[in-house]
């Protein structure tokens, strides 16, 4: 069983090369529209830091569950997480551009909006900042222990360090839970200042995980087909495939749940939020995320015989990072623009991100076992079967 990964020089060219791209669409991004190019930023740190927390997420509660079929896949959804670090440097950096993007924060603004002006106890920079601060601490600091006693079960047989890693996986669900949700309030939900939502931080975070899964297969695909995780079965994508399924009808039910229950009630302080992506220009994206997000999952992953394909799961798995894309881009863009707007600053700068994501987790592949040593349920891994 190959147990080490190591990087090809002509991925880590590749990844340069993306990140030489975003760096190019930043710049042109902040010559020509600065407002715009702070909202990708926005857009693209939010995207690759809900599929860290996503990857965590998933990882965790392998452990509380005592899943062992994925003991084998175990280091993929654990070096999701080394982007956090990252992530948190690029979301600080964000404090020069908040006026751009939160209507909040533009100076003057509590003296001609009596609704802002309530909330400024709250919505005020430093406390916003402070917040940032705090939501990264909590996760980078499990998010350290967790890998510092995967790599210490690694040297030894010794359960205490699994029983750890079980240990911080419950305080890492309990904190993404509620801080998570927080963080998605705070950097997403107040774009809209005169909106709330008391789903919309649950709904992010609970999704964070659909993502995630997806981002896992598209890695595990990815070195299996270059020689790695041989033993990886059809019965493993099966129970990732499962994970999409069933996440996909998470995903339908707490979209239509939100969107039900603010149309129904006809609340303009509600609806305000909706009006222009279900009725605006911006009402192609919101039916199309609902069917690449939902529809189109739901329905390929709903036969087993199609889910446990690697293709399958390779296109739906791609198809939902489209989805991902949508989602946030439809939770951002039309509380900060009236009309849409894609061009070569809003995909150079995903190229750019991506490139720097993707060094990272294979960075971070690359720095320990890809298969964990001493995990009490690895032969149970890798003998699993339908």
């Amino acid at each position: 069983m190959e147990t080490t990964y190591t990087p090809k020089k002509n991925m880590n060219l590749l990844f340069a090369a993306m990140i030489l791209v975003g760096i190019i669409a930043l710049v042109a991004g902040f010559v020509s529209d600065a407002q715009r190019t702070w909202a990708n930023i926005l857009l693209n740190n939010y995207f690759f830091i809900t599929l860290a927390i996503g990857g965590l997420l998933f990882y965790s509660i392998q452990f509380i569950t005592n899943s062992g079929w994925s003991a084998i896949i175990q280091r993929v959804p654990q070096s999701l997480g080394a982007f956090l670090p990252v992530g948190a440097i690029l979301m600080l950096l964000l404090y020069f551009g908040l006026p751009s993007v939160y209507e909040w924060a533009q100076p003057g603004i509590t003296e001609t909006d009596k609704l802002i002006a309530h909330k400024a106890p709250f919505l005020n920079v430093p406390f916003f900042m402070i917040r940032i601060l705090i939501y990264f601490a909590l996760f980078i600091g499990i998010g350290y222990l967790l890998r510092k006693y995967a790599l210490l079960q690694d040297k030894s047989d010794d359960l205490k360090y699994f029983n750890k890693s079980r240990y911080f996986s419950q305080v890492f669900i309990f904190v993404a839970a509620i801080f998570f949700s927080f963080a998605s309030k705070d950097w997403i939900m107040t774009i809209d200042s005169h909106w709330y939502s008391t789903l919309f931080g649950f709904r992010n975070m609970v999704l964070s995980m659909y993502y995630g899964v997806a981002a896992i297969v598209l890695i595990t695909l990815y070195l299996r087909s270059q020689g790695y995780f041989r033993e990886v079965n059809d019965a493993h994508f099966h129970d990732l495939a499962r994970y999409l399924f069933r996440f996909s009808i998470v995903w339908g039910y707490l979209w239509f749940m939100q969107f039900i229950i603010i149309w129904y009630a006809n609340i303009p302080e509600l609806t305000v939020y909706y009006e222009p992506r279900f009725l605006g220009s911006w009402q192609p994206l919101f039916y199309g995320e609902m069917f690449i997000n939902f529809v189109i999952p739901f329905l390929v992953m709903m036969s087993d015989d199609l889910g446990k394909k690697p293709k399958v799961l390779l296109y739906i798995s791609l198809l939902l990072m489209v989805g991902l894309w949508m989602n946030i881009y439809m939770q951002i863009m039309p509380g900060i623009f009236d009309t849409m707007k894609f061009g070569f600053v809003e995909a150079g700068l995903w190229i750019g991100y991506a490139g720097l994501f993707l060094g990272v987790v294979f960075l971070a592949l690359g720095k320990a076992s890809l298969v964990p040593k001493h995990h009490p349920f690895m032969e149970e891994s890798l003998h699993h079967h339908i």
